[in-house]
């Protein structure tokens, strides 16, 4: 369980920034990354404080990187972009316990399921469309597939699959050259969960740590993944021409929506009950016909 509050190193930290006293502290939870909301300063402040407290991926995971996420936030400061505003950040613990970001607290809840489809595909596409229009003129990490051949071993269809041949041609597909395909900035993990809501308004897109130079269509393919995950292929699809229709040209190309897949299937376990099952089942649905355009 997540702490009711940071330590006093942290504490003392945001008192500095604010110039003033803290006067509330709640926990948001622990995931790869433990969250506290504060309010602090005079008038209050809402702020929020993000501490990268595993230390094993801070050794070894290329997309765990507190100071990326700090770049990715102060480019986005004078954009459009709905994201949280970096106020400080203590990305190597040389004040905090751990690495440590501050910023702004957007106002709102996590995604829900939506009462009407089409405008909420529309939201999600017009602020995908605004992170796809940030100039990118600042140092990011190039894109590179979660996929690593020396921690993951050689690709294999996953023990649940009823499809192994599918995979087979997926992962032969992988092995040749990536196309060449409009690229920029890009958010590399841009889906319903990463994003906070007020009623019917988007008021946020958060967790920038993967934000990164890559393929327009890798955040097409992360976004549909979810979508066919969480409703069906039809959802997904609709997603995908409601964002062409937004932008005014098609950045997809199903190669990146295999490469996503290839990398979504690491983190995917034998199915637990029927509805994960059913999941999967869509999964592989969506799967079938990005393979069918090739």
């Amino acid at each position: 369980m997540a702490s009711p509050h940071p330590p006093e190193t942290v504490l003392g930290w945001v008192r500095d920034v604010v110039a003033g006293r803290i006067s509330s502290i709640r926990s948001m939870g622990s995931g790869s990354t433990t969250l506290h909301a504060i309010d602090a300063g005079d008038p209050p402040r809402r702020l929020v404080v993000r501490r990268f407290h595993n230390a094993d991926r801070l050794r070894t995971d290329p997309w765990y990187i507190p100071a990326n996420e700090a770049a990715v936030l102060e480019l986005l400061d004078d954009t459009e972009v709905p994201a949280p505003r970096l106020l400080a950040a203590d990305p190597y613990a040389r004040i905090c316990d751990v690495p440590a970001l501050l910023t702004t607290r957007v106002p709102g809840r996590p995604a829900t399921r939506p009462w009407d489809m089409d405008a909420f595909l529309t939201t999600m596409a017009q602020a995908l469309a605004r992170v796809h229009e940030v100039p990118l003129d600042t140092a990011l990490p190039p894109y590179a597939p979660y996929y690593d051949l020396s921690v993951n071993g050689e690709r294999r269809p996953p023990e649940w699959s009823g499809s192994p041949e599918l995979w087979e041609r997926v992962f032969e597909t992988l092995a040749e050259t990536a196309p060449e395909t409009p690229a920029g900035f890009i958010h590399r993990d841009f889906h319903p969960g990463q994003t906070v809501w007020s009623g019917d308004r988007l008021t946020g897109i958060v967790d920038w740590t993967t934000g990164s130079h890559g393929p327009y269509g890798i955040d097409l393919a992360r976004m549909r993944i979810n979508l066919a995950f969480e409703y069906d292929v039809d959802v997904a699809t609709r997603f995908q021409a409601i964002y062409r229709e937004v932008v005014g040209r098609d950045m997809r190309h199903p190669y990146w929506d295999l490469t996503d897949a290839a990398d979504a299937v690491l983190d995917m376990p034998a199915p637990s009950t029927q509805a994960v099952a059913d999941r999967y089942g869509r999964f592989e649905h969506w799967i079938a016909i990005a393979m069918s355009e090739f």
